[in-house]
């Protein structure tokens, strides 16, 4: 899963795959909405996607990440949306900020920041931003 990765990198992955499942239990059931019988198959998916897609993305030189690791769990997160919605559930309000920003995200699962993904995501989230924020003001 993280063969060639800095170890930097290699954390953050792990830490966002291994926060994925267990976030997106709780926030279904913060939002009150009855579990459907295969959302543990669609959270699978998810995870599985977000182990490929995250080291592809973060093996890249960082100039050439066109996109962030939180970006990358969020789009995860349209395996669990569609069960949601092929259970029969409704959107649920969202802030028009946020769902323009997010249009796809119907039952505001997506978090704000890595901190909602708990302090491990977090702390590698942080560590790599910084090592990226490093590389990338560095001379050439």
């Amino acid at each position: 899963m993280t063969g060639g990765l800095s170890p930097i990198a290699a954390g953050l992955v792990s830490a966002l795959v291994e926060a994925y499942a267990p976030y997106v239990r709780a926030r279904v059931a913060r939002l009150g909405l009855e579990v459907p019988p295969d959302l543990d198959d669609a959270i699978e998916e998810g995870r599985r996607w977000l182990e490929t897609a995250l080291p592809d993305l973060l093996g890249r030189p960082y100039a050439s990440q066109d996109r962030g690791p939180l970006e990358l769990f969020q789009e995860a997160l349209r395996f669990p949306t569609a069960e949601l919605e092929h259970a029969g559930h409704q959107p649920v309000p969202r802030d028009e900020l946020v769902a323009n920003a997010l249009p796809g995200d119907l039952f505001d699962l997506a978090p704000a920041s890595s901190n909602d993904l708990g302090e491990a995501a977090w702390r590698a989230h942080l560590a790599w931003g910084a090592s990226k924020a490093a590389a990338m003001t560095r001379p050439s």
